[in-house]
């Protein structure tokens, strides 16, 4: 069982003693996120840590499934890996990733299998009832949630699985203590050697069950935390492949910040509008150096560093690329699914615009701070979503719907 106690009862303790002045701090709204946290959370935290054992009495075959060649898109949020991670995912002759159902609801084989058959229940005695009410549920609730599409049946960033033991870069959005949280944003180099390996081989288990449950396809996942987590990924994966997204930082810095804004506030009342900056700007940093710095020391066969404008406006022909390097064939299948997905982003034009002022940012501050990228990469002079005069404070929200 890997759990981690000391971080459990340290954020709690932050949360109803310590959160005074942090974008954490006490509300009534604050109140009402940590009771609902609190009442089903650590809940399912037992239940599922139950139900993994349970998978080792019930289904011990998963234990000797390979994890063969992984593919992981990696890169700063907001960078278009969930476009990629969703079309590749399409390609389910040869392929899976996690959806949210899976990573949160069911990471273990015996609630997934316990959810097949109450579905099965109810396809044959209510009449789908149930379903509609899901579906419902879903559209109500994670509908509203203002980042890329959400739901439970889409794919998404299975570091999440990582909230069953309390070892994740998440946490640091209910509980925004960045003085008492472990440096899970510098993984490699920050977190001891020995919890990597713990929580590495909690993931390959995972991941196991996973490749098992879908009949052994190749694991495709998108994590932007995965970007400080490459020699820990390569010694638990050492035929993994690696895919990079790298965007304007401009529009990173931009888009990420708003975006972190957003989560902030929907799970707290933070006093400023835009929370956390200094350590948000210092994270895209070093999602940045470091991941290149590793990727560029790998052998080419293992990694693609592609930019995020090759992805948009060529998607056809960076999907071919990839799927050069990653060993694939494109079927006949999968080409329907790459021309409907190019023709969605054809039709696609984003309404989200940034106003850097607004943050307290400048063009001429972040070409300076990120030199080292710009210098690497031939981005354009201002972002593509960028307003150079702030806003007027009407105009600005904090709803995001980008990639």
């Amino acid at each position: 069982m890997l759990f981690n106690f000391a971080q459990f009862f340290r954020l709690t303790w932050a949360a109803m003693f310590q959160a005074e002045g942090t974008s954490s701090q006490l509300s009534p709204k604050r109140w009402r996120v940590l009771f609902w946290w609190y009442l089903l959370v650590p809940v399912h935290n037992l239940i599922t840590q139950v139900c993994f054992g349970l998978d080792t009495l019930l289904y011990p075959a998963f234990r000797q499934q390979q994890v063969k060649a992984p593919i992981f898109i990696i890169g700063n949020f907001r960078s278009g890996s969930t476009l990629l991670q969703r079309l590749l995912a399409r390609d389910s002759d040869n392929l899976t990733a996690m959806k949210l159902w899976e990573i949160y609801v069911a990471p273990s084989l015996t609630q997934r299998y316990f959810w097949l058959w109450v579905g099965r229940m109810d396809a044959r005695w209510l009449g789908g009832r149930l379903a509609g009410q899901l579906t419902k549920i879903n559209n109500r609730l994670l509908g509203k949630i203002q980042m890329h599409s959400v739901g439970l049946w889409h794919e998404d960033e299975d570091e999440g699985v990582m909230c069953q033991t309390w070892d994740t870069t998440f946490l640091m959005f209910p509980f925004a203590f960045m003085a008492q949280m472990p440096r899970y944003w510098r993984f490699d180099t920050d977190i001891p050697r020995k919890r990597q390996d713990k929580i590495m081989r909690f993931y390959k288990q995972v991941l196991q069950r996973h490749v098992w449950f879908h009949g052994g396809k190749r694991y495709v996942a998108k994590n932007p935390a995965f970007s400080v987590k490459i020699e820990a990924l390569r010694r638990t994966f050492p035929d993994a492949q690696f895919i990079y997204l790298v965007r304007n930082p401009i529009d990173t810095v931009a888009s990420k910040t708003t975006f972190f804004s957003y989560i902030w506030h929907y799970l707290g009342t933070p006093a400023e509008r835009h929370p956390n900056k200094d350590f948000t700007l210092e994270l895209i940093g070093h999602w940045y150096r470091y991941p290149l710095a590793r990727l560029d020391a790998m052998p080419e066969s293992q990694r693609r560093i592609l930019p995020y404008e090759d992805l948009v406006d060529d998607l056809d022909g960076t999907i071919r690329d990839l799927y050069t390097f990653l060993g694939l064939d494109v079927h006949s299948e999968f080409e329907k699914a790459i021309r409907e997905t190019v023709a969605r982003q054809r039709d696609y034009e984003s309404e989200n615009r940034y106003s850097l002022a607004d943050m307290g940012y400048t063009v001429a501050f972040l070409r300076e701070h990120f030199a080292d990228i710009f210098e690497r990469f031939p981005f354009g002079e201002n972002g593509r979503h960028i307003d150079v005069e702030p806003k007027l404070e009407s105009e600005l929200h904090l709803e995001v719907n980008l990639d």
